[in-house]
């Protein structure tokens, strides 16, 4: 991908940003006209020979200086309206496009970035380059043209005076541009501080609850002191720099007004300018405080606009998955076959040699010791890891588009996600046509039905945050419904209810057989009651199936699968033994 810059961001916007300019630029000439009518009162004033004529020039003076206010007012508000408005399209077209690149990365990403991480670029960088986009524009433009027009109007009145205030203002451009860079250097330092402190903050109220059934708040605490520390350092850096940098900038203003008064004074006793002239001059320097002060501010808020969309581009030039919108879609799916099917993830040896064939209308448990390999079958099918060898219905995994797998292939981890709003929404997953009675069929199917008689507002109850009010078992369960909700072609479930009791947990496995006897059900699980049940059984070890067939058939052999059932000795219908 093309790297993305804040010019390439406006230039899809000309025709506001021209609007808005000529606005901007409409504004900046009423005011230079406020010194010249101010010089021409001042002057008709001193000059006048009764108080008749020096009347008629502040009335009409006072008629222009209105005109002047209206005219500024209705300009202010087009460039408002235009280069505001522009930046805020932009902020949303960047949410837009990091919202959707964030949910096509592949599994990788979220592996290497924190989601605190994912989130601070999400909000707070995007939120500073659209305040550069803005008022950072804005400043910029307004800073150069209102400093280059007042300069012109000083040297009609006196070329003389303005060469000598303009030095100051040729060293103050010498001091942009040597801290710009480094205001760049240490914003990035900055934003990753706050990525940092960002996740902090979420892995704490994501743990809450573990943090104190352990009482280690203290310690959580002290962590949390330490990362905002470390952002409070990188700020003074950054703030320690500025807090120079602008009052030099006020301070080269200050300069030009002394050059002023010590000048301009003997130029109106020597005659060569009138006071009327003197006191525009006055109001002219008065007025370059804004622009001065507007350029350190465009320098800041540009780079820091600079820093943060550097760091967004470093997620957005992320390769993608593929949208494979040019393979083939599956509709239905009879069989799944794996034919010597090797996996490698980082250089590590995930699977060897997987060989197996699921059939629509049967049922599959997959067991085996930790870290042998049994979710990445998982995920190996609904095409999360690339791999060769795997067949739907006689047709190559990497020949199908992924989505249509998704579509009818659904995974139920051991963690389940859970959303902050209702029962209902959770199980619906936000459909939009939401059908209650297959939410309670659903809910029936996964055991939740009698804790919903619980709750309160029932499927209208609000969980929480990660479902913060419900115990692990019920998250479960509530995202087997979710799952089941989905109508899925294919269920496959990852120790999902690893957190029930052995009886509670087959008389869910017992429904969920039932609903699926005409589809597939691949169940993976260390607990061998889990697994039982099913027609066909693959136990790993060490990413290898040393063992396949029914618990009937393993149960024979002194095996693994015989070991794992000596140690756990639980089996359906004995759960008091």
């Amino acid at each position: 991908m093309r790297k993305k810059t804040l010019y390439s961001l406006l230039k899809n916007h000309k025709k506001n940003i021209f609007f808005g300019i000529v606005g901007l630029t409409m504004v900046d000439m009423m005011q230079l006209l406020v010194p010249i009518l101010v010089g021409n009162v001042i002057d008709s004033i001193s000059q006048a020979s009764n108080i008749k004529n020096a009347s008629e020039t502040i009335n009409k003076s006072a008629f222009y200086l209105i005109i002047c206010g209206v005219v500024m007012a209705i300009f202010r508000f087009v460039w408002r309206f235009f280069l505001l408005g522009t930046s805020r399209r932009i902020e949303k077209k960047l949410r837009d496009d990091y919202f959707d690149k964030i949910q096509k990365l592949p599994k990788e990403s979220y592996e290497k970035n924190t989601v605190g991480d994912f989130m601070a670029r999400g909000v707070n960088d995007i939120e500073t380059i659209k305040m550069a986009c803005g008022f950072g524009i804005v400043v910029a433009y307004d800073g150069v043209v209102l400093l280059t027009f007042i300069f012109i109007s000083m040297f009609f009145i006196s070329p003389i005076f303005t060469a000598y205030a303009s030095i100051p203002f040729i060293l103050m451009g010498l001091l942009i541009l040597k801290y710009g860079d480094l205001i760049e250097k240490l914003f990035i330092n900055v934003q990753s501080s706050f990525s940092k402190l960002t996740e902090e903050a979420r892995r704490i109220i994501y743990s809450i609850r573990v943090i104190k059934s352990l009482n280690v708040q203290k310690d959580q605490l002290n962590k949390f002191k330490n990362k905002s520390k470390d952002y409070e350092q990188v700020n003074l850096s950054l703030i320690k720099i500025w807090a120079g940098y602008q009052p030099l900038i006020t301070f080269f203003t200050g300069i030009s007004i002394f050059i002023f008064i010590f000048i301009g004074s003997r130029m109106v006793i020597d005659g060569q300018i009138t006071i009327g002239e003197f006191s525009s001059l006055m109001v002219y320097l008065t007025m370059l405080g804004w622009p001065v002060v507007a350029m350190g501010l465009a320098v800041d808020w540009l780079k820091r606009g600079n820093a943060c969309l550097t760091r967004v581009q470093s997620i957005m030039s992320q390769d993608s998955e593929s949208d494979e919108v040019d393979l083939v879609n599956l509709n239905t799916i009879n069989k799944i076959e794996f034919k010597n099917v090797s996996f490698n993830n980082s250089n590590k040896k995930i699977l060897n040699n997987i060989s197996f064939i699921l059939k629509k209308g049967s049922s599959m448990g997959i067991t085996g010791k930790t870290a042998s390999g049994k979710t990445s079958i998982a995920n190996l099918i609904l095409k999360n890891y690339q791999s060769k060898n795997i067949f739907f219905d006689d047709v190559e995994i990497n020949e199908i588009n992924k989505a249509s797998i998704r579509q009818r292939v659904i995974y139920v981890p051991q963690n389940p996600v859970i959303f902050s709003g209702t029962i209902r929404e959770n199980v619906s997953f936000f459909d939009k046509k939401k059908n209650d009675e297959k939410i309670f069929n659903c809910l029936e199917i996964s055991g939740f039905i009698k804790d919903l008689k619980k709750l309160p507002k029932g499927i209208d109850e609000i969980v929480g945050e990660r479902g913060v009010s419900l115990s692990g078992g019920q998250r479960q369960r509530l995202s087997l419904a979710r799952a089941l909700y989905q109508n899925p072609q294919m269920l496959i479930i990852d120790d999902t209810l690893s957190s029930l009791d052995v009886d509670t947990e087959l008389n869910i496995l017992k429904k969920i057989k039932k609903e699926f006897n005409n589809k597939f059900l691949v169940i993976i699980s260390s607990r061998i009651s889990t697994i039982y049940s099913m027609d066909k059984i693959l136990v790993l070890d060490s990413g290898e199936i040393v063992e396949d067939g029914s618990s009937e058939e393993l149960s024979k052999n002194k095996s693994l699968f015989k070991e794992l059932l000596n140690i756990q000795k639980i089996l359906p219908g004995e759960s008091n033994a």
